[in-house]
């Protein structure tokens, strides 16, 4: 493990959980296997993850929280405050590793950061 520069983040190596060969590329799966993602988590990270770096609105990730839910989910309010709580802990689990996922913007959405991705500059 290696920091680079004042105050940058231990990134972590990651090993494919077959070979542990590190990997340059991980998928969701290993991600997911490595960082001990609980399923809630894994819904989040997929939704996001398949924006491939693009900004995915909140009402997809909620989708994707509650496929399963013949319902739908619980009311609006309800699944914001689940959504913001497992993103908190997803977000901790992930720490070290390089792999984030960041607000856009008031409400456009999140979007998945992967290691060595420079985050676009954001508008003064």
């Amino acid at each position: 493990m290696e920091k680079v520069g004042a105050g940058a983040a231990v990134m972590e190596p990651i090993n494919c959980p077959c070979c542990k060969q590190p990997v340059a590329a991980p998928t969701l799966e290993i991600v997911v296997d490595r960082y001990d993602v609980t399923p809630l988590q894994a819904r989040i990270l997929g939704a996001v993850w398949r924006g491939k770096g693009m900004p995915v609105q909140t009402e997809r990730i909620f989708d994707a929280m509650y496929v399963d839910d013949a319902d739908g989910g619980p009311s609006p309010t309800r699944m914001y405050a689940a959504f913001k709580v497992a993103l908190c802990h997803l977000r901790t689990r992930l720490e070290g590793s390089g792999i984030g996922i960041e607000n856009v913007g008031y409400r456009q959405g999140y979007r998945l950061v992967m290691p060595g991705e420079i985050a676009p500059a954001r508008r003064s």
